[in-house]
């Protein structure tokens, strides 16, 4: 990155703005200031949009046609008007259907007859009552007919001529229309709700693409004020002095551009007290992985961007922790299908899935299990198929190899943490600096592995002590003595021994942290083979009966496995590389993300 500071007339301070625009390349230093009244209008708007376009999202069907309505606030405004007509008519269809339902205990009426017998003199009236308090008196004062009795709820029709049969236990219902009126209404609003419900449809078909263009341009619009915002002004406010940053690499054509402008510049390389922002530089593959670096925080301007040397790691771990070639099966296929109904923005997403599930399938493969089930082994009888399984899950498949397997691959990712660390030590700092930390690797790194295996018996125990020893004390020296370069010894001496503290009793940990690998392998392994031994022992001997009640326990349990598992195996390899490996490799972060100032 190189340091651009600009010297703009304030009266061409607009016009300047919009070139460096268009150009696209420069990211200015904006600081932190108090967002306008407009700004926070225009958020609140973006996020209103954002969630037009989630319902559009979920309406769109696969096919698109060319927009009807261009105009973004126009279209919104449609979709709004449309949204309350559906709030409006959802709501009175709710209603009516109550008053429906209030209504049909008393069945098929007309309200023209009712009407008619009451401008005959006679009273004509709709009584509930619960059915003990009857009383059979009140057919003396009026001709009462039991309509309907739901429960202990007595529905009567009475007809009386001169006073109106009253009661305590008597409640009466005014009824204007019969449930036949409801429904007809209902229908009417329910055509009218799916004649909205179908613009909204149509309008899913092109609308996204609209949404999305006005929220590219409120988010440009905020942009530009903060850029506007963050000119300094000097000399009685007649100048205005903006600083930014541009990709070395682009830096001739940039220049190039200013200078066809008559525009005054300076061109400066960074110094160590600069934050600039970062651009992050991977291959196809790692650049799958800088999502997951991301969630931590990206790395500082003076440090090795960790990306790719974690990227393989995650990917092994994420494998090894879910460790079943069905769901690794699953993933990959499900994935491979998403690629061909995704949208761009989301494929990497998805081919990042895909290579996580690659890797459950292989390590699934290398264990030796498929949805729980061990290879080669008969479902019912448990008995191995053919000789030559028993053989490959005996080698494989051993539960002491898994936890060593884990804890090796702990070691190798410690070591090479700290291997990171040495090389952006003497990047930043310069060789002298990351002598110590190389001290540090021999002995880690040789030294105790041949202690270990001789005193293992995995080779020669006296060349395995001699190897330690010479190791060590080569390692020791600088580890000791000349990790705090230019300070007297004793300093070195004191913070070497500091440093060793920290250093056994961190390793250990650190490398004893990576068994969870093999822990949440394995109990993944064994749910899926508890839920397989459910689905046989709990089915009835029913022939078709049996079968669905399997396929009920199978789905439900490996799903459910399944869940858990891709929740741990996403966590856990996360814990490690931002824990144990960032520590390792002495990862700082902190860095700011490259965001040229651009009208995108």
């Amino acid at each position: 990155m190189k340091k651009v500071s600009l010297l703009v007339y304030h009266g061409e301070y607009t016009n300047v703005l919009e070139k460096l625009r268009n150009l696209g390349v420069l990211h200015v230093e904006v600081g932190e200031s108090e967002l306008s009244t407009e700004n926070v209008a225009k958020i609140t708007k973006i996020n209103h949009l954002k969630n037009l376009v989630n319902e559009m999202d979920s309406r769109r069907t696969d096919e698109e046609i060319a927009p009807l309505i261009s105009d973004g606030e126009e279209l919104m405004k449609r979709i709004e008007d449309l949204n309350h007509q559906v709030t409006i008519l959802s709501q009175d269809i709710s209603s009516l259907e109550k008053e429906k339902e209030s209504v049909l205990p008393w069945g098929s009426f007309n309200p023209e007859t009712i009407e008619g017998i009451r401008k005959a003199g006679y009273h004509v009236q709709f009584l509930i009552c619960e059915d003990k308090n009857w009383d059979e008196q009140w057919r003396e004062a009026a001709d009462i007919e039991l309509v309907n009795q739901e429960g202990s709820e007595m529905f009567l029709m009475a007809v009386s001529r001169g006073d109106k049969l009253t009661h305590p236990n008597l409640d009466e219902v005014e009824l204007e229309h019969a449930a036949s009126f409801f429904e007809v209404q209902i229908q009417e609003k329910q055509k009218e709700l799916d004649r909205v419900n179908a613009s909204l449809d149509e309008i899913s078909l092109y609308a996204t693409k609209v949404l999305e263009q006005t929220i590219a341009q409120l988010e440009s619009e905020i942009n530009y004020a903060k850029v506007f915002n963050s000119g300094e002004k000097v000399a009685d406010d007649k100048l205005v002095v903006l600083t930014g940053w541009i990709p070395a690499k682009g830096q001739e054509d940039f220049t190039g551009a200013l200078d066809q402008e008559a525009l005054v510049y300076t061109i400066d390389a960074p110094t160590p007290e600069d934050d600039m922002p970062i651009k992050l530089k991977n291959s196809r593959f790692a650049r799958l992985f800088e999502s997951i670096g991301e969630l931590y925080t990206l790395p500082n301007h003076k440090e090795l961007d960790l990306t790719p040397f974690f990227a393989p790691f995650y990917m092994l771990f994420f494998g090894f922790c879910l460790g079943d070639a069905g769901y690794g099966l699953l993933i990959v296929l499900g994935t491979l299908w998403g690629l061909t109904k995704a949208k761009p923005k989301i494929k990497p997403l998805l081919w990042l899935g895909f290579f996580l599930g690659l890797s459950t399938t292989i390590m699934g493969i290398l264990g030796g299990t498929f949805f729980g089930i061990m290879f080669g082994k008969d479902a019912v009888t448990g008995e191995y198929i053919q000789p030559w399984f028993k053989e490959y899950q005996n080698y494989v498949l051993n539960t002491d190899n898994l936890m060593v397997l884990s804890l090796v691959l702990g070691y190798i990712q410690v070591v090479f943490g700290m291997i990171l660390k040495a090389v952006n030590l003497a990047r930043v700092y310069g060789f002298k600096y990351s002598i110590a930390q190389i001290g540090w690797i021999i002995i880690v790194a040789i030294a105790i592995p041949a202690y270990g295996l001789g005193s293992q018996g995995m080779i020669d125990v006296a060349l395995g002590n001699q190897i330690a020893v010479v190791a060590g004390v080569i390692g020791a020296i600088p580890a000791l003595l000349y990790n705090t370069p230019g300070k007297n010894i004793l300093l070195n001496f004191g913070t070497g021994l500091w440093d060793s503290y920290g250093m056994a009793s961190g390793l250990l940990g650190d490398v004893l942290s990576y068994i969870r690998l093999f822990a949440l392998g394995l109990s993944s392994a064994i749910l899926g083979s508890v839920f397989n031994s459910l689905a046989m022992d709990l089915s009835p001997d029913t022939v078709v009966l049996r079968q669905l009640v399997m396929i009920l326990i199978l789905a439900f349990g490996h799903s459910l496995n399944l869940f858990m598992a891709l929740l741990g195996s996403f966590v856990h390899p996360l814990r490690l590389t931002f824990v144990e490996f960032y520590k390792n490799a002495g990862f700082e972060g902190g860095g700011h993300k490259y965001e040229p100032f651009s009208s995108k």
